[in-house]
């Protein structure tokens, strides 16, 4: 039987996290997470944050405790983290943290049928996607630093560090790459040769 931890998705982990804080209604954690920039590493709109919630209640994760109201805006629903709820979403924290786990990337499957281009063309394509990424960084950069200046803590922001130091690396790998590409060290084949026996090494 699956513990309520495994069912945690990221943006149930997001959830978790800010009712870890204090109660708040669905509209409040949405703000809360654009506010920490959290939505770079998590995938939000409001109608899969709508379920999240639905399903954490229905998995007994929350409770609501009450409604909220702001201004003239109509009440809504507030949720707090229940006991099993805060025990599972450390569990599932700790996991994250710990235990590396395959993500399956577009651009993992674009490397690894590339040679069905030709290779000048799959090296102007990964120029693309290097100049791509510098502009990301740059452009992140930005942001980084005006939500600095907006006084928003560093430990808020550090999974966006991470990002920004996969894309420079990345960057690197993908120079290496293209140089090989184009000067013929990687051989433009992906496949399996015939085989060498043992006959043929030891002979």
């Amino acid at each position: 039987m699956d513990k309520p931890a495994a069912r945690l998705t990221p943006l149930a982990v997001a959830v978790a996290s800010l009712l870890d804080e204090r109660p708040m209604h669905p509209y409040e954690m949405a703000q809360a997470m654009k506010l920490r920039y959290m939505h770079d590493a998590v995938k939000l709109n409001f109608g899969s944050l709508y379920h999240t919630v639905d399903q954490m209640l229905q998995a007994g994760l929350i409770q609501t405790t009450g409604t909220g109201r702001e201004g003239r805006r109509p009440e809504r629903t507030v949720y707090r983290l229940t006991a099993a709820g805060r025990e599972a979403f450390r569990a599932r924290l700790r996991g994250l943290l710990a235990e590396p786990a395959k993500e399956y990337s577009h651009f993992e499957a674009g490397l690894a049928f590339m040679h069905h281009l030709e290779k000048s063309e799959a090296a102007e394509l990964l120029r693309q996607r290097k100049a791509a990424q510098a502009a990301l960084i740059e452009e992140t950069e930005r942001v980084l630093g005006m939500l600095a200046r907006g006084g928003l803590s560093r430990l808020c922001i550090v999974e966006v560090e991470h990002a920004q130091a996969l894309r420079r690396a990345e960057i690197d790998w993908l120079e290496g790459l293209v140089r090989e590409i184009e000067s013929g060290r990687l051989e433009w084949f992906a496949g399996i040769r015939e085989p060498v026996t043992m006959e043929v090494i030891s002979s």
